[in-house]
Formats: structure tokens, C-alpha cells, sequence
């Protein structure tokens, strides 16, 4: 959604839009822009599959972004733990009361200062803030180039950020470009058209104060001579002074014209009669309604568009025992209210807040939607099979040990699925097997089996377990792989094939009887 901002702030992004990289919007020509050069944002769907991606490629570890269907404290508990964050995208439509004025030093939070970023911006606000998150090489670098900013230059910072800005456009379309394009230049257009009407409001002001002084200056005569003026003509008047002569009867009766006279004239006998006995003073007053004043060129101008409605992503999350409203269309974070864990945790806050914002829309109406950046259960699920891996190496090297031809026995059997050491398919590395932090104490356990016998049960029950970690971290992939492809799908441009095919149609007069019926 575009961003709201004061008066100085959006004359300078305007006249900055209006000449980034050399260029202005004065063509009325629309050609689809370069991504690599173009300067500005697009809009992004509520996809938590565009989410997942963007993150992974931002290189972002160790979250995930799901979708939640129910505020329900139920459906809650079965979100993978722990919930880091919570994204609410809503039809905006005005501005919730800021109670926070500055932004303290332990929440890290940017202004959105470009159109359509509020996506990313939501994205960024989060995972800056989550305690340990490995953030990868390029975000880990701008958070501490960042980290001494106020959120305004942080916005300017972003917009600047080409590494997060190529993965938040790779997702636009070509019409999506254009569409951003043309939204920019009906910016450039009113703001011109407001400076002019300033510019004329400012002159016409001017025009009416010279003029006042003047009207003021002339009415300073001396007043000896106003005096003397009056005194001269009393005089005169007195002198010229004559005998009124009395009036007939017939002069001072009432007006008894019939009244179809005075309608016939257009007029009514009141408003003759009272014309008749005000002095004239050498003036002619016209019985003519006055014309309607001109507006006023100020109030007369259009509304600015950056107040209209739009889908907007607002973050919430628990920072530092608080939890935290993080909309980049606010100068500062806003605090919801504190929380603890003893009274049910952070959600027992947020969830109220948010149930209230629902319940502002018409039941008919789906004006919102809300995602949650959860913990990654990828990342325990390895873990673990690392684990077991491990274990079912220090059986082996344990078994070698006492017999080698242990492998051979029925009891021993293990199946080709079994993984006993990196695996391409489960996305296991040789890295990940030796920094296994369970490594000792595995080793240990099958250290403690001196019994024979008793080592083959251990480490057939070690091979039963891994079953299940394999389904766990096999769905996950896969998981993982339909969020890439559903990215991919999105990031393909199909206008130019469907342009392409009904251009051949049309040149072989397949769609004319369509047009024609």
C-alpha cells in the first residue's frame, strides 16, 4: 500500500521519483521497464509460499511463514512453536491512534517510505527482531550497517537495498510493472497540480493584501480638512435650505395597484414598495439574484489518493516482555500491551487485539487475512535424524569392534532406505554430521552396551525410530518444494505467450465470429 507522509516528505520522494536514474513520467507512453534499472516496488499477494521463498533466498534459516485459519486458542496450539511473529494484512483505512513516540533501541523498526513495500518491510521488521536468527550473509551485513538509524532513514535504507529489492520485484509481472508505473506517474501529475494551485492561492493572497494597503492608505486624509469639508457644506445646506411642500392625500395613499401588475413586471408589490421609499444616492440597485461565488482554488482540489484504501501487512510480535504493533506506515512501533509467560504467553495478547480488527468487517466480507513466522520444524526434524544417523554409526563402529562379520546376521539386517551416513535426498551434509553436538553422548550410550546381543536390539530399535524422522523431514522438503514451485509459477510471465497465441488467432480470422456474435 502507499505510504503515508507529511507534506515535505512526499514533495521530495515525488520530485525524487520524477527524475530517479535521469528519467521523468511526462510520456504518456507505457513500456514495460527494465527490472534490473527500475527503481520501484510492487505489490505482493498473501501467499505464504511467496513469503517462504523470498526468505530462503534472502537467506534467512530457521523460520517459516503459515498460514492461520482460526484465532481459536485450539487451532493455535498446533502451529509449529515457537510463534514468532504474526503478519495481518487489512483494507486500510485510516490511521489507529499513535500513543508511542519514539522508538527505543532494542526494536529494530523502518518507515516505509516507497509505494507497495509493505511486504517486505513487514518481513524485514520481523526477522531483525528475533533473538539468534540466522539471518544469512547480506541481511546479517545491512543490520549492522543499519542498526544506529532512525526508522525513516532505515525506510531510505531499504529502498536503496538492491539484494532485497531484485526477490520482491522477481515475483511482478509485466503488468504489475506498468501498473506501478502508471500509479507513480498519477503521483507526479497531482502533486504538479497541487504546487500549482499553491502557487496561484499564494499570488491571489498577495494580489488582495497589496490592494488592502492601498485602500488603507487612502483613507488616512487629515482631519482638520475632513472637518472643515463638513462644516462648509453644513453651510451651504443651510443657505440652499427650502420649505417642504406637504403631499396630497392623494400622493400619500397607499399603493392600491393590483398585485397581477407587479407580477406581471416579475417583481412583488413588498419589494417595489420598498424600493420606492429607499434613497436612490445616484446608485442603481438591480433586483437580480447575486451569481454564486467562485470556489475556492484550494478547497476545490481533488483529494490526495495516498488516503484511499488498500490492502496493507502490519507485524506483530513480542519484543523485550511487550508486544509490539510494527507498521511501517507509523513513525514509531507501537505497544499492544506487556505479556508473560505465566499468564499464557504473548499470543493472550495479540490474539484480543486482532480478534477486535476482524470484527471491524461485515461477515459477508473477507477484508483480512493473517499469517504467523513460525518456527521452521525442518530444522528439529534434521536435527534429529542427524542424530539418529550418529547413533547408528557408533553402533557400527562399536559391532566392528567385537565381530566383523555382525552385518551378515539376520538380526542385523538393515534396508537400502536406511540412512547411515550425508544424504542428498534429506538434505544432509558430511558439515552437518561432524557439528552434531550429540555426537559424545551417543557414543557413550553404545559404549555402555557391552553385551553383544544387546548392542544389535539397540541398534535395531535406532533403525525402527529413523522411519518415522525420514517421513517427518520428507514431507517437509517436499513442502518446501511446492512453495518453489508455486513461486515459479508466479514468477513466469504468461502475457506474452497468451498475446503471442491470440495474435496467430486473430491474423487467421479464428476470432472474428467471436467479436462479430
Amino acid at each position: 500500500m502507499p505510504p503515508k507522509r507529511n507534506n515535505k516528505r512526499k514533495a521530495a520522494v515525488v520530485n525524487a521519483a520524477a527524475t530517479k536514474d535521469g528519467s521523468t513520467f511526462s510520456s504518456t507512453e507505457l513500456t514495460v521497464p527494465d527490472r534490473a534499472t527500475w527503481p520501484g516496488w510492487v505489490e505482493m499477494e498473501s501467499e505464504p509460499a511467496f513469503f517462504n521463498v523470498m526468505l530462503t533466498e534472502m537467506g534467512v534459516q530457521g523460520v517459516k511463514v503459515q498460514e492461520v485459519y482460526d484465532m481459536d486458542q485450539t487451532f493455535l496450539l498446533t502451529l509449529p512453536q515457537p510463534v514468532h511473529a504474526l503478519i495481518f494484512l487489512f483494507r486500510y483505512k485510516e490511521t489507529e491512534c499513535e500513543k508511542s513516540e519514539s522508538c527505543p533501541k532494542e526494536v529494530w523498526f523502518a518507515n516505509q517510505t516507497p509505494d507497495f513495500a509493505c511486504a517486505t518491510f513487514a518481513l524485514l521488521n520481523i526477522v531483525n527482531n528475533i533473538p539468534g536468527l540466522h539471518l544469512g550473509a547480506e541481511l546479517q551485513k545491512f543490520r549492522d550497517f543499519t542498526k544506529d538509524m532512525d526508522p525513516l532513514s532505515r525506510g531510505d535504507a531499504i529502498d536503496d537495498f538492491q539484494f532485497v529489492k531484485r526477490i520482491h520485484n522477481s515475483f511482478a509481472r509485466d503488468n504489475d510493472l506498468l501498473q506501478a508505473d502508471m500509479h507513480m506517474k498519477g503521483k507526479v501529475a497531482k502533486f504538479r497540480k497541487r504546487q500549482a494551485i499553491a502557487k496561484a492561492t499564494a499570488t491571489k493572497a498577495a494580489k488582495r493584501a497589496e490592494l488592502e494597503a492601498e485602500k488603507a492608505s487612502n483613507s488616512k486624509a487629515p482631519l482638520q480638512e475632513k472637518s472643515s469639508n463638513i462644516v462648509q457644506q453644513s453651510r451651504a445646506s443651510d443657505r440652499a435650505k427650502r420649505p417642504t411642500s406637504r403631499k396630497s392625500p392623494k400622493e400619500s395613499a397607499p399603493d392600491e395597484r393590483p398585485d397581477d401588475e407587479y407580477k406581471a413586471n416579475g417583481t412583488t408589490k413588498a419589494r417595489a414598495l420598498s424600493e420606492e421609499q429607499e434613497p436612490s444616492n445616484g446608485l442603481r440597485r438591480s433586483g437580480r439574484e447575486p451569481k454564486p461565488r467562485k470556489p475556492d482554488l484550494v478547497s476545490a482540489a481533488p483529494a490526495d489518493d495516498d488516503e484511499e484504501e488498500g490492502f496493507h501487512f502490519v507485524a506483530y510480535m513480542p519484543i523485550n516482555g511487550n508486544v509490539w504493533r510494527l507498521d511501517g506506515l507509523d513513525r514509531f512501533p507501537q505497544v499492544v500491551g506487556p505479556f508473560s509467560e505465566e499468564s499464557g504467553g504473548w499470543m493472550q495478547v495479540a490474539r484480543p487485539h486482532l480478534v477486535g480488527r476482524m470484527e471491524q468487517y461485515a461477515a459477508s466480507e473477507i477484508q483480512f487475512n493473517l499469517m504467523a513466522i513460525v518456527h521452521d520444524p525442518l530444522v528439529g526434524e534434521k536435527a534429529a535424524l542427524v542424530e539418529n544417523i550418529k547413533a547408528l554409526q557408533a553402533f557400527g563402529q562399536k559391532l566392528d569392534a567385537v565381530s566383523e562379520d555382525w552385518q551378515t546376521m539376520d538380526i542385523a539386517e538393515t534396508k537400502k532406505d536406511v540412512v547411515l551416513g550425508s544424504s542428498l535426498e534429506y538434505g544432509i551434509t558430511a558439515e552437518d554430521l561432524e557439528r552434531s553436538s550429540e555426537e559424545m553422548g551417543v557414543k557413550t550410550k553404545a559404549e555402555e552396551g557391552g553385551d553383544f546381543l544387546k548392542l544389535i536390539d539397540q541398534r535395531r530399535e535406532t533403525v525402527m525410530q529413523q522411519a518415522g524422522l525420514r517421513a517427518a523431514v520428507r514431507d517437509s522438503l517436499q513442502a518446501t518444494r511446492d512453495d518453489e514451485e508455486k513461486a515459479r509459477h508466479r514468477r513466469h510471465d504468461y502475457g506474452t505467450f497468451v498475446r503471442s497465441w491470440l495474435g496467430a488467432l486473430a491474423d487467421q480470422g479464428v476470432l472474428t465470429p467471436l467479436i462479430e456474435g
